[in-house]
């Protein structure tokens, strides 16, 4: 921030990216208690937590350029009076070469990469799945299972649930599947949609995880924490190959067309 400050007083102009979205984010909580915290603990929690909002707040109204990676995080800052011409909107890109279409399984496979928690909405997910009780169908889980979810898995688990953990070669998982489900409840542009495009997977995913993909193009939005809208997601494209495949070969389209790291540098060149 000092810099920042600094910047400001010698009227240079200075550029700053947000990974996620306004520190307020859209009026939500901006962090939680520690859970078994004493009262001691707890104020200095509360005392550090207004201390690094107050920080950011300062960097941003100090910026002359602020990069976005989602029309969604555009929006948080939107509504709290920031012009329009102090955000830039900055998509990340994803290795094309790494992460491509391999062969489609002769079942139908969902997968979800990405920690295991609840901020991702691996709950909600657990519990359409269980709803469905699809026949020749998989869900695999690839990402770190955190103890929040444990209770989530032994509840919702089935028989067609896999879990692998922390992969460090998600496209040889990601290459494998049918189709790609992260239903967020907050990211900024999640990284782990841009590999499933790119490796020809339709995505269900919300608009909190990003707008690489788009609505009845390359995904099928829900809205987070809607385990109907999941579920008749996961239902659709499970009886509807066609979609599909229609929908597969326009997500890899779509990042290698305007998602590459190419794109993002030309980008960011452009901000700059």
């Amino acid at each position: 921030m000092q810099t920042l400050r600094v910047a400001k007083k010698k009227k240079i102009p200075s550029l700053i990216e947000i990974p996620t979205w306004h520190r307020d984010r859209a009026g939500g909580k901006v962090g939680q208690p520690p859970a078994t915290s004493t009262s001691s603990l707890f104020q200095k929690w509360k005392s550090n937590l207004l201390l690094e909002r107050e920080r950011f707040i300062e960097e941003y109204e100090l910026a002359d350029l602020i990069a976005v990676l989602s029309e969604k995080a555009a929006e948080t800052f939107r509504t709290r009076g920031f012009p329009e011409e102090k955000l830039f909107y900055l998509p990340r890109g994803v290795d094309v070469q790494r992460f491509k279409p391999g062969t489609r399984p002769p079942i139908f496979r969902a997968i979800f990469s990405g920690a295991l928690i609840e901020r991702k909405g691996i709950h909600h997910l657990l519990e359409a799945w269980h709803r469905l009780n699809l026949r020749d169908a998989e869900l695999w889980l690839l990402g770190s299972v955190h103890e929040e979810a444990k209770p989530h898995l032994k509840k919702f688990w089935r028989e067609n649930i896999k879990t692998f953990g922390f992969v460090r070669d998600p496209e040889n998982y990601l290459n494998q599947g049918t189709i790609y489900v992260f239903p967020s409840q907050w990211e900024g542009s999640a990284k782990v949609v841009y590999e499933a495009a790119a490796c020809g997977l339709p995505s269900l995913t919300t608009r909190e995880a990003g707008d690489v993909v788009r609505d009845g193009v390359e995904r099928i939005i829900v809205q987070p924490g809607d385990v109907d809208a999941i579920a008749a997601g996961l239902e659709h494209l499970y009886r509807h190959p066609e979609i599909v495949e229609r929908m597969s070969k326009a997500a890899r389209r779509r990042v290698v067309e305007n998602f590459t790291w190419d794109h993002y540098r030309t980008r960011l060149l452009g901000a700059y």
